[in-house]
């Protein structure tokens, strides 16, 4: 077994704004936690990671430094803010096959693919030999989330030096088990063989059987030229593909727990409406129909979701409705005088000298409105709670922000929550905050049973946080 740790230093972009977001749950601190709030860290120590692992060749570095000297000035003042720990690490296990922990996640984007493609050229490995384990915070080193078009272009550059460095450490136990010098061999397939005395050769998954080395390497990894690629930029079969088109890959709406309930929840009609009073005598009637009354989150839980939507249907709900204070006509005017003042990005070349010297200047503002992100998938989550521990499945770009938001929610410690993100339907940026996740968490407890949300179509629309709306100005 062989584990590398490398350490990402990009920027996943930013979250989408907030407006628009529902007021059926009590707003709390734990849907209002910032990155900032969030503290980054390995779920495990050094040694409870080794004990775990086993045996195997474990290699930690960092290569913050080296990658910070390749970013512009806006990249850099992203990667400052985020923890100086690494964000994934590799492992060569005893059977030669390669497994990348990330706290990334896929959600059609293709990533499972792209990186474990830069992994196995990196490596020397065939594609179908490279495992993604994705958005586990019980297993998967910290990360910020999965947003903003930047995995690949951020994410890709550290975790091919962390393959490089594997390459790199591999052919040195190669030479010595084959009592060569390193530059006397090469790879392919994961076989380190000899240039010119091919029956010469050992295996990766050889070398890395009965070990248990623990190293830290401070060097820089030679990456191979994109002239020598043979996986990278070719077209391949995505690792995801044959899993979804017959129906294996799993959703968050498809995990199943004993005893499981469905929820549907009661919403309000406006954005922060406030609940005055429920009548759900005529829900409770219904057999095996559950209510739970909690402040503002009011649900009926069912172990049938249709039986589900007919209790739902029989509560009454009186609310209180905000005053609007913009509309689709004064949306736009409002925008503005609450903006605050922007930042210069980047500037160049002289503009009143263009104006003068060009024969006609153009003009013109502008509008964009807000645009719901609609993912093919729903906000979707399962949360179980056993004891002070909480396991939450849930359709999410940002599984560590929700490990804190439940946290917050449950009153438990962050450790004892784990977050489990399997493929994501879909998120467009739209995924970020986790409302139904916490809500799926708060009724786990409530009702001592595993507990499914799963916003219908007419839900994401509505309480989804929406795409920010933008003046541009030209």
């Amino acid at each position: 077994m062989w584990i590398l740790s490398a350490h990402y230093s990009g920027y996943s972009g930013c979250s989408p704004g907030d407006e628009g977001r529902s007021g059926a749950v009590k707003k709390d601190d734990s849907l209002d936690l910032d990155f900032h709030d969030i503290k980054p860290a390995f779920p495990l120590s050094r040694r409870e990671f080794l004990r775990l692992m086993g045996g195997g060749l474990f290699i930690f570095f960092s290569l913050g430094d080296s990658l910070a000297a390749q970013e512009q000035p806006r990249q850099r003042r992203f990667r400052q803010s985020l923890p100086g720990d690494f964000n994934a690490f590799l492992r060569i296990d005893e059977d030669g096959r390669v497994s990348c922990f990330t706290g990334k996640i896929e959600m059609g984007q293709g990533i499972i693919t792209s990186l474990a493609q830069m992994l196995a050229d990196e490596l020397e490995v065939p594609l179908d030999s490279v495992d993604m384990v994705m958005g586990d915070t019980a297993v998967c080193p910290w990360d910020m989330g999965t947003f903003g078009s930047m995995s690949t272009r951020f994410f890709g550059p550290p975790l091919r030096a962390a393959a490089a460095e594997a390459r790199a450490v591999l052919i040195e136990l190669g030479a010595e088990y084959l009592q060569t010098s390193a530059s006397q061999l090469k790879v392919e397939g994961g076989v380190i063989f000899h240039k010119s005395q091919s029956q010469k050769r050992v295996t990766y998954a050889q070398l890395t059987q009965g070990k248990k080395i623990a190293r830290r390497l401070k060097r820089e990894a030679v990456l191979e030229k994109a002239s020598d690629f043979t996986i990278v930029g070719v077209p391949v079969l995505r690792t995801d593909a044959e899993d979804k088109v017959t129906g294996k890959a799993k959703f968050a709406g498809d995990i199943r727990e004993p005893g499981m309930l469905y929820a549907r929840i009661v919403r309000p009609l406006a954005h922060d409406a406030r609940l005055i009073s429920v009548d759900s005598s005529a829900a409770k009637k219904i057999k095996g129909a559950r209510v739970i009354e909690a402040d503002d989150l009011v649900a009926v839980l069912h172990e049938d979701p249709e039986l589900a939507e007919e209790a739902l249907n029989q509560v009454k709900a009186q609310w209180m409705k905000p005053v609007a204070k913009v509309d689709e006509k004064t949306i736009f005017d409002h925008l503005l005088k609450v903006a605050p003042e922007g930042q210069v990005v980047s500037q160049g070349g002289n503009l009143a000298e263009g104006k003068r010297i060009s024969k006609s200047v153009v003009e013109h503002t502008y509008l964009d409105g807000y645009v719901a992100h609609a993912p093919i998938e729903t906000h979707t989550a399962l949360a179980k709670i056993e004891g002070d521990k909480a396991t939450i499945w849930a359709s999410t770009q940002t599984p560590f922000r929700l490990q804190q938001e439940a946290a917050s929610a449950l009153g438990f410690p962050v450790e004892h929550v784990r977050v489990i993100t399997p493929f994501v339907g879909g998120g467009f940026g739209g995924k970020t905050r986790n409302q139904q996740a916490v809500e799926a968490a708060k009724l786990a407890k409530l009702s001592g049973k595993p507990v499914q949300v799963a916003w219908t179509r007419a839900e994401e629309f509505f309480y989804d946080s929406f795409r920010p709306a933008a003046v541009v100005k030209i």
